[in-house]
């Protein structure tokens, strides 16, 4: 066994190759296909009640409420597939997946979710005070409220599960192939991140949010080892999603206007974000384990080992 128990919890449980594969395949490829089949019987459905074609496709790519609604949508598909594949593909308790405790730490979950959210309510006011031309305030009542309820409602489904597939999943599978846990964190790290492209509208923008993920994710991934659990790490994903949606919103993320409460009018630097974000990972590794450095040191020792069973 290994110096990390997070990472053992995947005994006892079914751990063949084909196992992964298949689950893997079932959390990714059903909410496509199923999301396909929605969209064309929710398209059919309205053009036989006479709406224009045109505007509907419009709608569905640009109207960021509607994208959400899509999101909530395969990411509740993804997340009832995952847990089938823990639970009865490889035979192990759901909860495996979050901690090596009996139940989900909430007290871990509430101080790094409002850690975060402070760390970037700061970045924001030093912002409006340094450079008050980066940022447009936009408030407008009804559709603030109607995107606060949405980002309330869909990311903690939608940063929970990627919490429990790339951090739980796919790093307690990882450990069964390295010892070294430096290796999980950064190859985690990166397919967590690379994703992120595709949310920019152009090539920079796109560099920026995979630099941002990465660092993001390798700080996700610390907490977690370090704390053997999730619960941190999907408090803060939680907190940073909707911050990102409902506080400060940038007009070229995935191409949508979200009506935040902020717009952020800057563009985008990759050295001067990613040392931004990396400094408040740091600080946010401070704060999460003060007193207890040892949690994280022990992390990155050449002694440390992952061994089977």
């Amino acid at each position: 066994m290994s110096r990390l128990p997070f990472l053992d919890n995947v005994y006892p449980g079914e751990n063949n190759f084909w196992r992964y594969f298949f689950t893997i395949i079932l959390i990714w490829g059903a909410p496509i296909i199923l999301g396909i089949m929605i969209s064309i019987f929710f398209m059919t459905y309205l053009l036989t009640q006479g709406f224009d074609a045109s505007y509907l496709v419009e709608n569905f790519t640009s109207n960021p409420l509607i994208f959400m609604l899509f999101i909530a949508i395969t990411y509740v598909i993804s997340f009832f597939f995952l847990y089938i594949g823990v639970r009865y593909i490889h035979q192990r308790k759901f909860m495996s997946l979050v901690t090596t405790e009996s139940r989900f730490n909430w007290k871990r979950f509430w101080k790094g979710g409002l850690a975060w959210f402070a760390l970037l309510s700061l970045s924001l006011v030093l912002s409006l005070i340094l450079d008050p031309g980066s940022l447009k305030f936009n408030f407008n009542l009804n559709p603030f409220i109607l995107i606060l309820v949405l980002s309330l409602l869909i990311f903690p489904v939608q940063a929970s599960f990627e919490e429990l597939f790339f951090r739980g999943y796919l790093m307690q599978g990882l450990g069964l192939l390295t010892k070294k846990p430096v290796i999980l964190l950064i190859v985690t790290s990166l397919i967590f991140s690379l994703p992120h492209y595709f949310n920019g509208s152009y090539t920079i923008l796109s560099v920026d949010l995979v630099l941002q993920a990465f660092i993001l994710g390798l700080t996700l991934g610390i907490i977690t080892l370090g704390e053997n659990g999730l619960e941190t790490a999907i408090g803060v994903h939680i907190f940073n999603n909707i911050f990102a949606t409902v506080i400060v919103s940038h007009p070229e993320d995935m191409g949508l206007n979200m009506p935040s409460l902020f717009t952020s009018l800057s563009s985008p630097d990759p050295v001067i974000d990613t040392l931004g974000i990396a400094i408040f990972g740091l600080i946010l590794l401070v704060i999460i384990f003060w007193g207890k450095k040892e949690d994280v040191f022990r992390l990155f020792r050449r002694d440390n080992s992952v061994e089977g069973k």
